[in-house]
């Protein structure tokens, strides 16, 4: 890798929509206790007190990152960094 950014994963729980338009009302509680947990890997190419930014895709001539996902801070549940040998 020619730049300096850690290759991380981050295990985080996103904002969830039901996906429909409308839902019993016996149905809520269910939805409202499930859990959406993600795991991203990428480079940490940012971070901030409120964001963890990620990026997917790396291209060496150019340096140029693709596929940017900024997550905020209260979602995530874990940084694991991985180091190049």
């Amino acid at each position: 890798m020619a730049h300096d950014k850690p290759f991380v994963k981050v295990v985080w729980h996103d904002a969830q929509d039901d996906g429909r338009t409308w839902v019993a009302a016996d149905e809520i509680a269910e939805f409202a206790n499930a859990t959406c947990e993600v795991t991203s890997w990428g480079w940490a190419v940012a971070s901030t007190k409120k964001y963890v930014t990620l990026a997917a895709d790396y291209i060496q001539d150019g340096a140029t990152y693709g596929r940017i996902t900024k997550i905020p801070r209260g979602m995530i549940v874990s940084i694991e960094e991985f180091h190049q040998e």
